[in-house]
């Protein structure tokens, strides 16, 4: 309690006093803020008698002023302290749970997983008739819908487009008309969608021509009279901390822990801390990053993380995913960083594999560290690396983290596809660009978080200028978002 317990400092010298070594550790071991303050206020007190110097005794009498209720408050924050999980469901994360060998046939249990998955989510957004297998409209000519998964898909000469859109049953050959509605989709391989059209017998041609004239998306269906959680205080969201780097922002962190212990009132109504990947700088990431390194050993990077971690309030349960720099397999979905490292960090500390989604004191967050958004904003023009937040909503349309697979994001072929959006979230976090972005899409609070990492070598090559040493808070309450900056 850093902040908090300069201020008492201050205000004993104030009464020319200072405390003893032991209450001075006494005072650094309170996990409670509320405790804190009560001291603080009591040495306000103009008519109160106080020994020099001051003991942790003294400390201690000064700490049972507190009322019973706040005794009671401090009892339940404490037990909440040693069981943070008891407030943290988890609804889907891959850790502990992989079935991945490699094995060919994974790759079509995978795609299937995927497929029928996202294609349960269409079907409900269904209008009119009921979609039909393609083997069905494939054999005969007049109207179709049918839901399909987008193979490939490529720009005529003339300007319309051609794919190929197949589901379990088989493929068929489509067009698109560049003055049709489903021109505009932008479609990307390996998106699920349903398509509305006819089918067309190329004169005698024995293989039929589908030409789509509406495509739906699985989306996000617009929340009407959403409830509003009676949640117990507000969410701080961090990311790509990148501890190792020489480009970490050390002092922009220092800056940052002094006010999350200050007796700030935002600062004090955090109860959780977000940080959607990149804990570390890692080693090996990319050719050459041990010369951009100040910490070359991989556990001790994790070691300094947990001691800076140790310095924030322990009543702040810190949640973490692993991203793209951390001690985990590439491929995603990615489990949570392992045992041995989560040892290093204090008991409030909570580990998820990426992406993962949690229910949190009935709130569903779903994180996902964001490796796709970069080969989203290559694919989509609506999308850029300075707006990750449109690429976000691009997931949420598709309702898959990764739409597209083989391209810059390795995919792991799990028997279940962890990186479809089967629920709709409240909050989706993201982090990997370096940026700070808040937006709300059809009632889900969508975040980019920012990062403690200056720009790098690599970042000047590409002209990427980051956002970085910002701290997001969220009432989940009322949707109010605040940004603080460090830098």
């Amino acid at each position: 309690m850093i902040g908090m317990r300069d201020r008492i400092v201050t205000k004993l010298a104030e009464r020319n006093t200072v405390l003893t070594p032991d209450a001075l550790e006494y005072l650094n071991d309170l996990n409670s803020k509320d405790r804190v303050s009560v001291i603080i206020d009591k040495l306000e007190e103009n008519n109160i008698q106080l020994p020099f110097p001051v003991c942790r005794e003294t400390i201690s009498c000064l700490e049972e002023d507190l009322s019973d209720g706040e005794k009671k408050k401090e009892i339940e924050e404490n037990s909440w302290e040693q069981d943070p999980m008891s407030r943290c469901m988890v609804l889907k994360d891959v850790s502990g749970e992989s079935t991945c060998t490699g094995d060919v046939d994974e790759f079509a249990k995978y795609f299937r997983d995927r497929y029928e998955r996202i294609r349960s989510i269409v079907d409900k957004r269904r209008e009119g008739k009921k979609a039909r297998p393609i083997n069905r409209i494939a054999s005969r000519s007049g109207e179709a819908t049918i839901i399909g998964m987008v193979r490939d898909i490529y720009t005529s000469s003339n300007g319309n487009k051609m794919l190929t859109i197949e589901d379990t049953t088989g493929e068929i050959r489509g067009f698109i008309s560049s003055e049709s509605e489903a021109f505009e989709k932008n479609l990307l391989e390996d998106e699920v969608v349903l398509a509305k059209g006819e089918v067309w017998d190329d004169n005698g041609d024995y293989e039929r021509t589908f030409a789509i004239e509406k495509i739906t998306r699985p989306g996000i269906p617009k929340l009407k009279n959403k409830s509003k959680p009676n949640f117990p205080g507000k969410i701080a969201f961090i990311g790509d901390i990148h501890v190792g780097s020489d480009t970490f922002l050390k002092d922009e962190w220092d800056e940052f822990t002094s006010w999350i212990n200050s007796d700030d009132e935002e600062a004090r109504s955090i109860k959780y801390l977000i940080v959607p990947g990149d804990l570390i700088d890692g080693i090996g990431i990319f050719p050459g990053q041990e010369k951009e390194l100040d910490i070359i050993d991989v556990y001790e990077q994790y070691k300094k993380l947990a001691d800076m971690i140790k310095d924030l309030p322990k009543d702040i349960t810190v949640i973490t995913i692993p991203g793209n720099h951390d001690m985990v397999r590439n491929a995603e979905p990615q489990p949570c960083i392992p045992e041995e490292v989560q040892e290093l960090f204090p008991n409030n500390v909570l580990f998820f594999g990426n992406p993962a989604l949690l229910d949190l004191e009935g709130l569903k967050i779903l994180l996902y560290h964001g490796s796709s958004i970069n080969e989203l904003s290559d694919m989509l023009p609506q999308v850029s690396n300075e707006n990750p937040v449109s690429a976000m909503k691009e997931m949420l349309k598709r309702r898959h983290l990764v739409p597209v697979y083989g391209k810059k994001t390795p995919i792991a072929p799990e028997e279940e596809d962890y990186l479809v959006i089967d629920e709709v979230p409240d909050i989706f976090v993201t982090g990997h660009i370096h940026r700070t972005e808040v937006d709300n899409y059809h009632g889900i609070s969508m975040l980019n978080a920012s990062t403690w990492q200056a720009q790098t070598e690599y970042q000047k090559t590409r002209d990427i200028q980051p956002d970085p040493a910002k701290v997001i808070v969220l009432d989940p309450n009322s949707n109010k978002v605040s940004i603080h900056d460090f830098c």
